[in-house]
């Protein structure tokens, strides 16, 4: 019995963490399509949250939730300012990073049996997090 809840319980995490890898994805495809011409990345936060559901208060609650990076690279080093110009010897490239994250509840309380076996009780909540960068310079 405790494995066949055991494999329902993993089956709705599975299936979470596809569907934020599908959301993370949908979003680096939509900066592909909307490419950035500045570092601010309000546009793919905004599809971000409509990808996943994820509401500003949720946000505000816990801003690790959505995690959205425009950022450049000067043959592989990292800058700060994404409009910054490489110099002439150096390889820019220029990506968007996303990661969006959810608590997944459990359908089976699990506390009990981890506290009978670690004297913890645990958390029921799993958090999934999918994530995605796409390079488009």
């Amino acid at each position: 019995m405790l494995l066949g809840l055991g494999m329902i319980d993993m089956s709705i995490v599975a299936s979470s963490k596809v569907d934020m890898e599908q959301a993370a994805q949908r979003v680096t495809d939509f900066a592909l399509s909307q490419r950035p011409t500045n570092g601010d990345a309000s546009y793919l936060l905004a599809e971000a949250k409509e990808a996943t559901g994820i509401t500003d208060e949720a946000l505000e609650a816990d801003p690790s939730l959505i995690k959205v990076e425009i950022y450049l690279e000067c043959s592989g080093e990292r800058q700060t300012d994404f409009t910054t110009v490489c110099p002439v010897d150096e390889i820019p490239a220029r990506f968007a990073s996303v990661s969006v994250s959810r608590d997944v509840d459990t359908g089976f309380n699990w506390r009990g049996i981890g506290k009978m076996f670690s004297g913890s009780e645990g958390d029921p909540t799993i958090r999934v997090t999918g994530d995605s960068v796409v390079r488009f310079q």
